[in-house]
């Protein structure tokens, strides 16, 4: 059954209580319809037409959910035009149980920049649980990504993946050769940034007939809710930013910081550890070494392929290393092993960093759209970068290896403008949650504290020993059940997430370096 929806987006239920994608940018993270009478009047003339649902199956959901695609102008900025271009924006819903539902849901955005709302169903599901009782659950693929009209840009194969991160040059061309294809389909490339993106949630909001919304996001889906909350503001009841980005982080440059801030946290936790401390004594020195090394001259050495497990030649750089180190400090529990990836990368066998930085971000990278993910950094980071940035590179581990990557990268890719004000500090008076994990190499607390400062009624909270995303992990959950019920950030105590432990470092029970 398939039915325009104008009222009540709720089922008729009882009432209940890739590999092949460059190394830098894989680190980067709903049947039937009941329009009841006296219902709260919607506001659907706001967006651009209506939008169907039908039933559908969803990857990671275990229960049958609503979809729909909702027909959009590609061109937005400057203008849009009228009789443009049009694109689909693809919608899933997970409707709330109960009958006497709340009419405020929770649209979850993504993370990436390129990561589908609707490849998360497996994460949400269950983070939402509760809140679904009486709430929708919103997952919208944003433009480019996912069944949104995606910009894909992909390798062939792992060998050809591989060999493409390790040549920089392979990269550039790989993404070259995309541009043009997609442009040559008639896509226009400047129109997938972030404050077009929101105007899409937005009309989707306003086609699903819902007035008030709760946004939940991760990573760079806090991008897009702050600036939802700039332009959209009155339609948000609250916002829940789990590892803040704002649009002035410079993300190309900020990599090479807040890794450096990451890894010297692993660094001093194991000179503390005595076990740590006593298998890999020195760590902070042999990293250095190891680093400096490669700076000099790379390594030529055979690396096993981590997903066939078959061995190629390949020459290891400082660039390379950056990302291999990078990658593990996104989880605690993958940071862990870095003591042990430095002592075997130190012996010369490679493999169990290139396998460790598979595992974190294989799964992830092929779900990610890298032609909207270089549509946002190019058009938006990228444009802030100042000489001034790229010398202060020379004072960390990494030096230039992330930002020389995006600076060839977005030298091809077509650059979007910008509207005035846009990395402007947003301000609000909208109920706002911030959660920051104290180990996160890629949105680290301190720049939920400079959005917080600007926010009427912000809370932010930070969990010391965890990293990247802390919403699903220990006492999270409940924290930010509370806030959306309540929509009171002051009655918040996240003191629980103190508790949250550290884990230990690994130590193999045959351990050839100690």
């Amino acid at each position: 059954m398939e039915c325009v929806l104008r009222c009540n987006p709720h089922p008729d239920v009882p009432s209940a209580a890739p590999s092949g994608v460059p190394r830098l940018l894989r680190l980067l993270v709903l049947v039937g319809l009941v329009c009841l009478l006296g219902c709260q009047e919607r506001d659907a003339a706001l967006g651009e037409g209506s939008l169907a649902l039908h039933g559908c199956r969803v990857s990671g959901i275990d229960t049958e959910v609503r979809c729909g695609d909702l027909q959009v102008p590609e061109q937005r900025l400057p203008a849009v035009l009228k009789g443009g271009r049009m694109i689909s924006i693809h919608v899933v819903v997970i409707p709330a149980i109960a009958r006497g539902q709340h009419l405020d849901p929770i649209f979850v955005i993504a993370g990436g920049p390129g990561q589908a709302a609707s490849s998360t169903g497996a994460f949400v599901q269950p983070l939402f649980a509760r809140l679904n009782r009486e709430r929708d659950i919103v997952l919208i693929d944003q433009r480019g990504t996912g069944e949104s009209h995606p910009l894909k840009c992909e390798a062939k194969d792992e060998r050809e993946a591989f060999a493409e991160d390790l040549d920089p040059k392979s990269t550039v061309a790989l993404f070259a050769h995309c541009a043009a294809d997609l442009e040559a389909q008639g896509n226009d490339l400047t129109q997938y940034t972030t404050a077009i993106a929101v105007a899409d949630f937005d009309a989707v909001r306003a086609a699903l007939g819902y007035r008030m919304i709760n946004l939940w996001g991760v990573s760079y889906g806090t991008r897009v809710e702050l600036e939802y909350l700039r332009q959209f503001g009155p339609t948000v009841r609250s916002a829940v930013l789990d590892g803040v980005a704002p649009a002035n982080m410079k993300l190309p440059i900020s990599f090479a910081f807040d890794a450096e801030a990451a890894l010297d946290h692993v660094i001093a936790d194991c000179r503390t550890d005595v076990v740590c401390n006593a298998r890999r004594p020195n760590l902070g020195a042999r990293i250095d070494g190891l680093f400096a090394r490669l700076a000099q001259d790379p390594i030529r050495t055979s690396v096993r392929l981590p997903r066939s497990g078959r061995d190629q030649t390949v020459e290891v750089s400082r660039s390379m290393l950056s990302s291999w180190v990078r990658a593990p400090l996104y989880s605690p529990v993958t940071a862990s092993l870095i003591p042990s990836l430095v002592m075997d990368a130190a012996a010369g066998d490679f493999s169990p960093f290139a396998a460790a930085s598979e595992a974190v971000t294989g799964e992830l990278a092929g779900g990610i759209s890298f032609g909207m993910h270089l549509s946002v950094v190019c058009s938006e980071d990228m444009t802030l970068v100042t000489p001034g940035d790229i010398a202060s590179l020379e004072n960390t581990r990494f030096g230039e290896s992330f930002f020389d990557e995006y600076r060839d990268l977005c030298a091809r890719w077509p650059v979007g403008r910008m509207p005035p004000h846009y990395f402007d500090a947003v301000t609000s008076d909208v109920p706002v949650l911030l959660l920051s994990g104290g180990l996160d190499p890629a949105t680290p607390p301190r720049y939920a504290e400079k959005v917080a400062a600007t926010l009427a009624h912000a809370r932010s909270l930070v969990a010391p020993n965890l990293g990247h995303g802390v919403s699903p992990q220990g006492c999270a959950p409940e924290l930010i059940e509370r806030f959306i019920r309540s929509a009171d950030p002051a009655a918040i105590d996240g003191k629980c997430l103190l508790d949250i432990p550290r884990p230990p470092f690994f130590a193999p029970l045959a351990d050839p370096h100690s």
